[in-house]
């Protein structure tokens, strides 16, 4: 967890009204008042003050009327001012290390991205890596911006009391402890969460999403991770490692999966897998281990829409491995919506006819009518955006400040 000094006194209202401002974009004051579900004068009183401050400002926006010519007197939005301040994003990956501005709106922008043998690095240079990648950033990035709130770091694996690395594919070490020295470092909050509940924090704050209290999102690529929101909140278990579904078991005499053990659902679905698997029996050209590239995976991809029997018997077998889990799921804890997103999405047109089979074997009816899966594009990294999110959501604004 952040172990730094606890942060001042917040306000509940102000950042209900900020939180609300950063998901659904400019609003006037009156449609924010019926958002958040406080008085009129409730909430001009926090806008009012946040304005003086600089941290909103006032635009007027005329309705269009008939031919696009604008009628009846001008609406006053509010909007949050993006350089107010801002926070450190930080995404470690296999063999790579992105830095980002999060800026006071939420949105990730001005990332960098420093390529390195990650499984090469000890702990102290793991530690020594992020540092630099985030004095890097602050030194190149953040100049016209207002204060830093914090420092969010999203991790690929496990992510033990939101500050220690207790597994990642991406490291060679365990229990690696990247909080306390960065607090010590920079004299802010971090904050360090597993990548997919990071994503599903993103996606939980799009609009779209923002009335759906029980929803996973289930994260295909390099690996297979899965974010749960759970009454509203990331559900992330006791320690912060809730949630490993790429971990739970398929066949337990099955393949070798990057954590150690045999038969994980990763082991089937996940990128180095399914390439893994796909070279011994095509003439493939040989690539990184952990991480098979995207024109790689591709090409599998495009065997499949050709027809090659073994890309689409490989895709069979995996979505069969998928819906096995979901069915499981399902069952345990019954969310409104499973979305199906990352980079492996690319595959989802070939995965989801055998992993809709499983759920229809695994599942009555009546459970399975209850949940609603579908494919969320891949358009962008949303992972740094959402720890931008936690940070954000963590870490009181002071007007003041």
């Amino acid at each position: 967890m952040n172990r730094i000094s606890p942060p001042p006194p917040t306000s509940p209202t102000r950042d209900r009204i900020l939180q609300a401002l950063r998901v659904h974009g400019p609003q006037a004051r009156v449609d924010l008042s019926a958002m958040v579900e406080m008085s009129p004068a409730t909430v001009s009183g926090v806008t009012g003050e946040l304005v003086r401050a600089g941290a909103m400002r006032e635009s007027l926006e005329r309705d269009a009327g008939e031919g696009g010519r604008s009628r009846g007197r001008p609406k006053v939005t509010i909007e949050l001012v993006p350089e107010t301040a801002h926070v450190i994003a930080v995404k470690l990956s296999i063999n790579e290390i992105q830095a980002a501005l999060g800026d006071f709106t939420g949105a990730a922008v001005k990332a960098e991205t420093t390529p390195l043998d990650t499984r090469a690095l000890s702990p102290a240079d793991i530690v020594a890596a992020l540092g630099e990648a985030i004095e890097r950033c602050i030194r190149t990035l953040t100049p016209g911006y207002g204060p830093c709130l914090g420092i969010g770091i999203a991790v690929q694996g496990l992510v033990r009391d939101s500050d220690i690395i207790a597994w990642s594919p991406a490291l060679s070490v365990r229990d690696v402890d990247i909080v306390q020295p960065l607090v010590q470092r920079f004299g802010l909050p971090v904050y360090a969460a597993n990548d997919a509940n990071c994503i599903a924090v993103a996606l939980r704050n799009r609009p779209e999403f923002q009335a759906i209290d029980n929803m996973a999102v289930l994260m295909l690529g390099t690996g297979v991770g899965m974010g749960l929101i759970v009454g509203g909140n990331v559900y992330d278990g006791r320690t912060g490692a809730a949630a490993e579904f790429g971990h739970t078991k398929y066949q337990m005499d099955g393949p070798f999966c990057h954590c150690g053990r045999r038969g994980c659902i990763e082991s089937f679905v996940g990128d180095y897998a399914l390439y893994r698997d796909a070279r011994a029996m095509l003439d493939l050209p040989n690539t990184d281990a952990l991480h098979p590239s995207e024109e790689q995976m591709q090409v599998l991809c495009d065997l499949a829409a050709k027809g090659d029997p073994v890309a689409l018997g490989l895709f069979e077998q995996a979505g069969r491995a998928l819906g096995f889990g979901l069915t499981n799921l399902i069952a345990l804890i019954s969310p409104s919506l499973i979305l199906v997103s990352g980079s492996g999405v690319r595959a989802y047109r070939y995965l989801e006819p055998s992993m809709r089979r499983s759920l229809s074997d695994g599942l009555v009816e009546t459970l399975l009518a209850n949940t609603e899966i579908r494919p969320y594009p891949w358009d962008e990294d949303l992972t740094l955006r959402g720890i931008t999110g936690l940070v954000l959501g963590n870490v009181p604004y002071q007007p003041n400040g």
